[in-house]
């Protein structure tokens, strides 16, 4: 069955029955628009895999719903300027919990009237997102603000090209062969306080210590990945400018 013939016949079912109790149609109406715009109307159900679902929850709806949270703190100039243009969509992305509630009606309704055989898989990644999207999108908010607070997301403009391309770069701002400056997406390993261990996903590179905000330190847990820009002061780095914040376990 294709995705759109599914979505059809269980919004008609929806309509027609007391069966979703946790979320409004509304609600469930808004969660497969989105799912619909990461895959598309034709797929079919079978060729939906949990690697896919995965990446739909810990990435694409992140960086949708991340952007919209930021544009509520004011500080929409600290994301990558290619999803500013998203804001709209980003706006009709429903809160985490409801979408991760939406999808499960959706997907158990799947499994037995579409005959969807992966359905209790996707349906763990649901439960586990549920839990874990709102600190990720918490973290997105909470540092984007603070940095547009300070200025801080501004204070190195000639590093912001590549770091808004998704890039990973290194700059040599002292003497030659002296890092000073670091960008990617770090997976963070200790937190003491205000200072943060954190691993950099495609180099493996420990970098100890990151001073963070206190109020966004006390924020962080282990095993979740931030896009960061960290420029060395002294003994220590600092966070120059920051893009998303995803769940562990995110493929980036």
């Amino acid at each position: 069955m294709r995705l759109r013939q599914a979505i059809a016949s269980f919004l008609d079912h929806a309509r027609q029955s007391e069966s979703i109790v946790k979320v409004s149609l509304e609600s469930c109406a808004r969660a497969l628009e989105l799912l619909t715009t990461y895959f598309s109307h034709d797929i079919n159900l079978a060729e939906i895999t949990t690697a896919t679902i995965r990446d739909f929850l810990n990435r694409w709806y992140v960086e949708r719903a991340g952007s919209r949270s930021s544009e509520m703190t004011t500080a929409e100039s600290a994301l990558p300027a290619a999803l500013t243009s998203e804001s709209e969509e980003a706006c009709r992305a429903p809160e985490p919990q409801a979408l991760c509630d939406s999808l499960r009606e959706f997907f158990v309704w799947a499994q037995g009237d579409a005959e969807l055989d992966k359905a209790d898989e996707y349906i763990g990644l649901l439960e586990d997102a549920r839990k874990r999207l709102p600190r990720a999108l918490e973290l997105t908010a909470l540092l984007s603000q603070t940095l547009a607070e300070r200025g801080g997301a501004f204070a190195f403009p000639e590093f912001l090209t590549s770091f808004e391309e998704g890039g990973h770069s290194q700059y040599d701002l002292d003497t030659p062969g002296e890092v000073a400056a670091i960008e990617g997406y770090f997976r963070i390993t200790q937190v003491k306080g205000a200072m943060v261990e954190a691993e950099e996903i495609i180099s493996d590179e420990r970098v100890w210590p990151i001073i963070f905000p206190p109020r966004v330190a006390s924020r962080l847990m282990s095993d979740y990945i931030i896009n960061l820009e960290l420029v060395r002061k002294d003994e220590v780095w600092q966070v120059s400018a920051c893009g998303f914040a995803y769940p562990p376990g995110t493929d980036l």
